[in-house]
């Protein structure tokens, strides 16, 4: 593999001499950026790898993960599910990040059911004990890359942002702050979704390796590091309603903006919470 990041293949060999051990295991398969010859991993670059398993077995690698502390301490772990098996998402401590998918060896004759290909579009068998592996896997359906959001995916996510923005305006003049933090910082997080968005349509994938496209909206609707101020609450709050009027448009056909219809509650609610600091 021969990757600048020195940690990437000692943790690739100690996982592929592990499950080898593994009377279970049929199979370990690198695949992502570590298999493909065309990319340069560096030091933040993950390690994806496909383990292929005999049927039955699966929740002996994902339900518990106590077998993961030969790499080292676990610092944060996400777990999900699919038709081709599970995926563990490990980072290990120094930010070192696994994605591993866990398949059994009967899904792999139903590659019809599977929603995603966790061999796509590189990999690498560094072992295996399933003859014609290599072809099989080959053969898999190569999944789309992009998918158009569906109207009532995006319909339903714009009714939940405009009642988000209520509630959380609502919440700051009754000076609970808690809540009208974690609302506002929600509307703004639905803004970087509304972007990314826009992104994957424009460049046609949602795989994206490196960034910078959409970073100028990041900054619009990021923290301005007042605290959690009445004032730096609604101050996000209505640039995340302005954003959002002007994204949508271009994700769903036919959107009306509504930020009016709530600009005149915001300013009344700040009018309220200044009157509220002055008078202690």
């Amino acid at each position: 593999m021969g990757t600048d990041a020195a940690w990437h293949d000692p943790i690739v060999e100690q996982l592929s001499r592990f499950f080898q051990k593994e009377p279970d295991a049929r199979a370990f398969v690198l695949t992502g950026s570590l298999a493909d010859g065309e990319i340069q991993p560096d030091r933040w670059s993950d390690i994806d790898a496909g383990i292929v398993l005999a049927d039955g077995v699966l929740d002996r690698y994902t339900c518990s993960t106590g077998w993961l502390q030969f790499l080292g301490q676990t610092a944060g772990l996400e777990r999900h599910e699919h038709p081709q098996g599970r995926t563990l998402r490990v980072c290990l401590e120094g930010l070192r990040r696994l994605d591993l998918t866990f398949v059994s060896e009967p899904a792999l004759g139903e590659p019809s059911s599977w929603d995603r290909n966790p061999f796509y579009p590189s990999f690498v068998v560094l072992w295996s004990e399933l003859p014609g592996l290599e072809m099989q896997l080959a053969s898999l359906p190569q999944p789309a890359e992009y998918r158009e959001p569906r109207r009532e995916e995006i319909e339903e996510l714009v009714d939940a942002f405009w009642l988000k923005a209520a509630v959380a305006t609502t919440r700051v003049v009754r000076d609970d702050l808690l809540i009208g933090s974690h609302l506002a910082l929600d509307l703004a997080r639905d803004c970087l979704l509304l972007q990314m968005m826009r992104r994957d349509r424009q460049e046609g994938t949602a795989i994206h390796r490196t960034g910078g496209w959409g970073n100028e909206l990041a900054a619009r609707v990021s923290w301005d590091g007042r605290g959690n101020s009445a004032e730096a609450i609604l101050d996000l709050v209505r640039t995340s309603c302005e954003v959002f009027d002007e994204l949508a448009p271009e994700l769903l056909q036919g959107y009306n903006r509504r930020g009016p219809l709530l600009y005149p509650g915001i300013e009344s609610a700040r009018a309220i919470c200044a009157a509220r600091v002055e008078t202690g």
